[in-house]
């Protein structure tokens, strides 16, 4: 970013947005820049800007020390990468990447023309790009996720003025000190304290999950081996690593003013890579909070929305939802669809579903002709495990939209679900001409191609996909899927087999990766390697049929005849239809007539 576009901002803003805004009687003013509408898509939250007169969507990331994107995000808004400075390396959860930068002539924000602003490009593909700190913090800034607004303001007069200005007159407010980094980042880091001992925490929109690094978890006395630990996911970020996680008990949790009694939190076996964080106060701790960063003092203002803090926290989400319901700090229902749409995503967002299904609802009744409230109410139907009801509403959304790229592939996957072949390949076909080359959505087609046994459809998509994500955490696992679609096709079998080793390269002898490496052995004939490579995948997934499957092919090729009808029998105690499906790929059984021929399709991988 041009180092004089966020004074400029400063400068032309209020005139051209009016400057509304609120004043104390002690003189306290506090100009409205101007308000950005949050979509929380999943637990994103996101909103709409213009890169170049294109309306796209963007995360919203007060994690990130500067704006950015990915590689693929560049490709698909046409713009011109040039290479970052020498040295210069993005960092983030998940080690470093390479960056290069790309400017964008005229980024449309606030009903603000920015011009010339740069983003930094590189690391792993979230699906849309991030607007960083550089350009939400440079005032101060209202979060209020669970309302679906993010607002910045410019105060006058306010040095001394608490700032929680939503909390009425004897209402209580919880306020915490600001610590800066360093005096060019403008991210917002606050002390807190678990189970008495203090850590740096950063107020990270773009993390999940509030998440504490192993170092730190260390450091304070959490023990990853003691009672009551579960083990997580894993745990991707910018870096091409995945790390694995726990689940850790806390007793007490306090930030500022603020103490929570017996939670639940991620710690991930890695750490923050700069040095300056401990861990990340994640969407789901400020879903669950209305929040002013008064970047002008320093300080931090919070109040608490009702419902449950961190989203580990499921054991009790009636009650956890109750309460949200009863927590109203803004001073009446929503007025507007909009308003009720925001809200009710979200609701969505923290698993308050029918909090989020009757604003959802409420939002259709007002406007019953958008089609991204039919998508977010399938979303929440689909949570509730109301597959047909949700897709009643996909259903509506295309006839309001026909080419929604979002609803189309989620309709995909629905009707694949309800094994509607016919229909999930008509959705694919509408969704392949519409997805971005080498962009996520194009990853999801693809797989969905693997999925419905075409291939062949697959494998260009994920040509685009890996040529645009040399650097990205899921990369192994795309090599994977590519490995996989080519040897069901029975292509390119050493382009395959490079592809299976490359993706063990990157992230070890993994079961799915085993499996398709056996696969292409056993379409190359090389039957010893691939009864090893079975063998050990199910060693690490003993029941996957598919492995069998393959594994017994290989015995039989092998002329070991007993042990391969043993794991041929296994397959299909385990998968009834796998005889059925196989015979798409013609992958013959030993002496057996034409009927008897098998594959290994697993949509699941």
């Amino acid at each position: 970013m041009e180092r004089g576009a966020s004074r400029w901002l400063w400068l032309v803003a209020c005139a051209l947005l009016a400057c509304a805004g609120s004043a104390w009687a002690d003189g306290c003013t506090l100009a409205k820049y101007g308000t950005l509408s949050v979509e929380m898509i999943g637990e994103r939250p996101t909103t709409l800007v213009k890169v170049n007169g294109a309306v796209t969507r963007f995360a919203i990331d007060t994690g990130a020390w500067f704006s950015f994107m990915s590689r693929a995000n560049a490709d698909a808004l046409g713009l011109k990468l040039v290479p970052a400075p020498f040295g210069f390396r993005m960092g983030g959860v998940g080690g470093s990447a390479d960056a290069e930068i790309a400017r964008i002539k005229d980024l449309g924000i606030l009903d603000t023309d920015l011009r010339n602003v740069d983003f930094v490009v590189g690391g792993s593909d979230a699906g849309e790009g991030s607007l960083g700190a550089n350009l939400l913090d440079f005032k101060d800034l209202e979060i209020d996720l669970a309302q679906g607004r993010v607002t910045l303001f410019k105060p006058e007069g306010c040095r001394k003025s608490a700032l929680a200005y939503w909390v009425k007159k004897g209402g209580t407010y919880n306020v915490a000190d600001l610590h800066p980094f360093h005096l060019n980042d403008r991210r917002s880091f606050v002390d807190v304290t678990i189970d008495g001992k203090s850590i740096r925490a950063l107020l990270d929109s773009g993390a999940a999950a509030t998440l504490l690094d192993r170092r730190a978890a260390e450091r304070i006395g959490i023990d990853l081996k003691g009672p009551g630990v579960k083990a997580g996911g894993p745990i991707r970020g910018i870096g091409a690593k995945t790390y694995q996680s726990w689940i850790v008990p806390i007793d007490t949790f306090s930030v500022g003013t603020e103490t929570i009694q017996h939670s639940e939190m991620l710690v991930m076996d890695g750490n923050f890579s700069d040095g300056s964080t401990d861990m990340v106060l994640g969407v789901d701790f400020m879903l669950a909070h209305h929040m002013y960063i008064a970047n002008s003092q320093r300080k931090l203002y919070f109040t608490y929305n009702g419902g449950r803090v961190f989203s580990l926290d499921t054991a009790s989400i009636g009650a956890h939802e109750s309460a949200a319901a009863a927590a109203n700090d803004t001073g009446g229902e929503p007025k507007t669809a909009t308003d009720y749409a925001l809200r009710g995503q979200a609701r969505l967002a923290r698993g308050e579903l029918a909090n989020a299904l009757s604003d959802l609802d409420a939002a259709i009744r007002l406007d019953p002709d958008s089609a991204d409230d039919h998508l977010t109410r399938a979303r929440i139907l689909l949570a509730q495990k109301q597959p047909n009801a949700a897709l009643d509403d996909l259903d509506k959304a295309l006839g309001l939209d026909p080419k929604n790229l979002d609803v189309l592939l989620l309709r995909a996957r629905l009707r694949y679900g309800k094994k509607d072949e016919a229909g999930t390949a008509a959705d694919l076909g509408a969704a392949r001409q519409l997805a971005p080359t080498g962009s996520m959505q194009s990853r999801s087609v693809a797989s969905l191609y693997v999925a419905i046994d075409e291939p062949a459809n697959a494998v260009p998509l994920l040509d685009a996909w890996i040529g645009a994500h040399e650097d990205d955490a899921s990369l192994g696992s795309a090599l994977n899927e590519r490995c996989w679609a080519r040897a069901l096709a029975n292509q390119s079998l050493d382009d395959a087999l490079h592809d299976c080793r490359e993706a063990i390269k990157r992230d070890g002898d993994r079961a799915a990766y085993l499996d398709s490496l056996g696969m292409v052995y056993l379409r190359m004939g090389d039957y010893a390697e691939s009864i090893k490579a079975y063998q050990q995948a199910l060693a690490q997934s003993p029941h996957t049929a598919w492995s069998h499957y393959g594994l017994g092919l290989a015995e039989l090729h092998s002329g070991q005849a007993d042990a391969g009808n043993a794991e041929l029998a296994m397959a299909r105690s385990l998968d009834k239809e796998i005889d059925a499906r196989a015979a798409k790929f013609g992958l013959v059984v030993p002496g057996a007539s034409p009927g008897k021929e098998v594959s290994g399709v697993q949509p699941s991988r």
